[in-house]
């Protein structure tokens, strides 16, 4: 490939051109009789209104096409690969919500919430179809069928990682107690497995050597798990005009997060509060404060940053070339100082 060949390696074309992609996977749903199913899909996606938020962040398919090029790869081959892993994420996501509850999702009413719960788990399951459909498309771009089936592979064990983590999330609900080793399986399995099949599946693509592509996969997992604790300190000390959540949402929900499973552990004050299933505005204050005094804030945050190392350090290793290197450590640093 020449030089005048090369893709261009902005992010925001490989966003425009993955809205493209993702477009076109949902498009086999088109049928006059089934034009509810994809209003209900372009209204999570964000299609339906001019709203950006309303579309998520796109962080893993993002991904996916940035490991693909930092590897020496094409990035616009790997377009049906990060439509595969958005269709995921948000098969999950529709399915969150039912099993949460949650009637909000950026700001707008949940798909289940609008359409009633029976539609909106067959419009989950029909991108977790699609995902599967969109690697098909693979080996019309000249991928290899053995690559293709890779990433198959690592899709379907993110899928089954991501529904286990789910499981063990659900059941800590009615758990009195949770060890942290059994919370950081769990963030493992819900959060850290698709953003390691995202990086894995781009680095595959881009038929780099097999250590390239673990270390790519370690790259994501760890990073997916400092994502998931920063998400816990924003789900507790997060300002409300940022996150669009109350101050201490999680302590409110009684949520089993690091930072409260590192109050439980450390403050008798802070688990006596805990234990009054108190969520009124003084409680809610105590309970922070306690957990601040006791430590946990700091801690997640050390956690949240020891992660991002690892992250950085198996970024490292994979030997990232180019401007989609560098774009993936400037990402990987903005990550964890996000604020919402």
């Amino acid at each position: 490939m020449t030089s005048a060949q090369v893709p261009s390696l902005s992010t925001d074309d490989m966003l425009q051109a993955l809205e493209a992609d993702l477009q076109l996977s949902v498009s086999l749903l088109d049928d006059p009789r089934l034009q509810p199913m994809t209003e209900m899909i372009a209204y999570h996606f964000g299609w339906s209104e001019s709203r950006p938020e309303a579309r998520g962040k796109r962080l893993r398919p993002l991904l996916t096409l940035l490991c693909c090029a930092a590897g020496g790869g094409d990035w616009p081959m790997a377009l049906p690969a990060a439509s595969a892993v958005e269709l995921i994420h948000n098969f999950s996501l529709i399915h969150d919500d039912i099993q949460d509850n949650s009637a909000e999702r950026r700001g707008r009413a949940t798909v289940w919430k609008r359409w009633g719960i029976a539609q909106a788990i067959n419009t989950g399951d029909a991108l977790l179809v699609l995902a599967h459909l969109a690697v098909g498309r693979l080996t019309s771009l000249g991928t290899s069928a053995a690559a293709a089936l890779d990433v198959h592979s690592l899709l379907d064990d993110a899928c089954l990682d991501l529904t286990r983590g789910q499981h063990l999330d659900l059941a800590f609900e009615d758990r009195g107690e949770v060890a942290e080793s059994e919370y950081l399986e769990m963030i493992q399995g819900k959060t850290a497995a698709l953003l390691a099949a995202a990086t894995g599946c781009g680095a595959r693509l881009a038929a780099t050597s097999q250590a390239a592509i673990e270390a790519y996969r370690l790259y994501g997992l760890h990073l997916g798990m400092a994502f998931q604790i920063l998400d816990d300190i924003l789900g507790i000390w997060g300002t409300p005009e940022v996150t669009g959540k109350p101050t201490g949402d999680d302590l409110r929900a009684h949520k089993k997060s690091l930072p409260i499973l590192f109050g439980m552990d450390h403050s008798p004050t802070f688990r006596q509060q805990w234990a009054s299933q108190r969520s009124d505005e003084d409680a809610i204050r105590e309970m922070t404060n306690a957990l601040e005094k006791a430590g946990g804030l700091e801690y997640a945050r050390r956690e949240a940053e020891d992660h991002t190392e690892q992250a950085l350090h198996s970024l490292s290793r994979a030997v990232p070339s180019g401007p989609a290197g560098e774009e993936l450590q400037r990402l990987t640093r903005r990550l964890l100082q996000r604020d919402r």
